[in-house]
């Protein structure tokens, strides 16, 4: 399975003076710490969609990642209109032929077992019904630690997908984990993180 990264967004709630993919949780771009985990996983290839609000993480990942032997195979890089997310998205599903993990760029306490839970969860959903078309990874509200910007009766979701691609609304199935994911929306979200990932490297 393949995966794409979104991170072409404006990022106005964070209100910081820097794109938001890059910027630095525990002196690391955000996006990086995404990519790490999907490199330690068992995706296959990384997409990252960025935009023309994100041009300096482009550049970024152009420098780091497509200049460099080690990845230049394993990760591409998509610009889009920056319309909106769904538009966004709808001009990266060429790119895909078969069902894809599709994140958000700003959960960096995501971890590579995490990742293959969920793709590991969705294939075993997936044959044991008809076939999925959009599987939305979700916490409940009373499990989420950061500042939710979307509650779908009870439940948070954590900027993880796994759509079919293809144009259009998909039917949605919910999949509820407990692991803990932030997306950095706000600056308190960020001490969050920082937090959290401190307390892991100690």
């Amino acid at each position: 399975m393949d995966a794409l990264i979104m991170a072409g967004g404006k990022g106005t709630r964070l209100k910081e003076n820097v794109e938001k993919p890059i910027l630095n949780i525990c002196k690391k771009p955000m996006i990086d710490y995404v990519i790490d985990s999907l490199l330690n996983s068992k995706i296959e290839k990384i997409y990252v969609a960025v935009s023309i609000h994100t041009p300096k993480t482009k550049e970024y990942l152009e420098k780091k990642y497509r200049l460099d032997r080690n990845y230049n195979q394993k990760i591409d890089i998509i610009c889009t209109s920056g319309t909106n997310y769904v538009d966004d998205l709808n001009e990266c599903m060429e790119f895909f032929k078969e069902p894809f993990l599709i994140l958000s760029s700003d959960i960096p306490t995501i971890k590579p077992k995490v990742i293959n839970s969920i793709i590991q969860d969705y294939l075993f959903v997936n044959n044991s019904c008809n076939r999925i078309e959009s599987f939305c990874v979700v916490t409940k509200d009373d499990d989420y630690v950061g500042t939710p910007s979307i509650n779908m009766g009870g439940y948070v979701p954590l900027g993880i997908n796994i759509l079919t691609p293809k144009h259009g609304e998909q039917t949605e199935i919910l999949h509820v984990i407990k692991d803990i994911i932030v997306n950095v929306n706000t600056l308190s979200d960020k001490k969050l993180v920082e937090t959290l990932i401190n307390k892991v490297i100690e």
